[in-house]
């Protein structure tokens, strides 16, 4: 059996796939091993500053972490804006995975940042940009969050994801440095994008189209919202257990 690799997106670390590991771990096994990454500043390297890392510094050090455990030809899943990492990641070490999974993951253009991609409208205002689910200018981070991430949560899973986001420091680049798939087109890695569909960050037409920028040659679509690891993590765990 192979690893699985769990990498967070924004506002989030390691701590956010507690429920599906949970749920992974009620039947037989599917993978050898499910093994979560933090980036810098984020889970269990809160500390971290992540302020001057690079893209590329990110996905080095979390591919050494996985050289340090042995890992090789695992499947690997990202989400959200996790997606201007993954890409680097098997450019830089396509050993050490058999297969990619993208959840609602972001993927701008080439040279594009997340924050140009994203746009300060809401969602459908500017076919350009993907846009916001409220109006970023009048809305609190706490509120902001709850419109993002609380859809289909119950009050103690809420509280219990505010809590953790809170504390966390995404480093800037995932969101300002300009998006690179260098290399990443000439990989012979099969590639899968896992589509929410009550999506409150990323609409389903963008998600398509990340899938399109990726190459993927499976969609694979869940009815869910953009965190089914927390909301719906049974439905998550039951693809995962279905990746050959």
């Amino acid at each position: 059996m192979r690893d699985l690799v769990l990498l967070h997106g924004g506002q989030h670390g390691s701590w956010c796939w507690e429920p599906l590991i949970e749920v992974l771990a009620e039947t037989t096994p599917a993978f050898e091993r499910v093994i979560t990454l933090d980036m810098p500043g984020c889970g269990r390297k809160r500390s971290r500053d992540p302020s001057r890392l690079a893209l590329a510094d990110i996905a080095r050090e979390l591919n050494d972490e996985l050289r340090d455990q042995g890992v090789s030809q695992a499947v690997l899943l990202g989400h959200s804006i996790a997606g201007v990492v993954l890409p680097l990641m098997a450019a830089q070490a396509p050993s050490l995975f058999s297969r990619l999974l993208y959840l609602s993951t972001a993927i701008p253009l080439e040279g594009q940042t997340i924050m140009q991609m994203l746009g300060t409208s809401r969602h459908g205002a500017d076919p350009e940009h993907v846009g916001w689910p409220v109006d970023i200018t009048s809305t609190s981070p706490e509120a902001l969050a709850v419109a993002m991430f609380g859809r289909d949560l119950d009050e103690r899973q809420l509280a219990w994801l505010l809590k953790e986001a809170s504390q966390e420091r995404t480093p800037p680049a995932t969101q300002f440095e300009p998006a690179s798939r260098a290399g990443y087109a000439e990989l012979d890695i099969p590639a899968t994008f896992i589509l929410t569909l009550r999506d409150d960050i990323l609409p389903v037409p963008w998600q398509r189209l990340f899938a399109e920028r990726l190459g993927c040659a499976e969609i694979i679509e869940i009815d869910t919202p953009h965190e089914p690891f927390v909301s719906h993590p049974h439905i998550l765990a039951e693809v995962l257990r279905h990746i050959r």
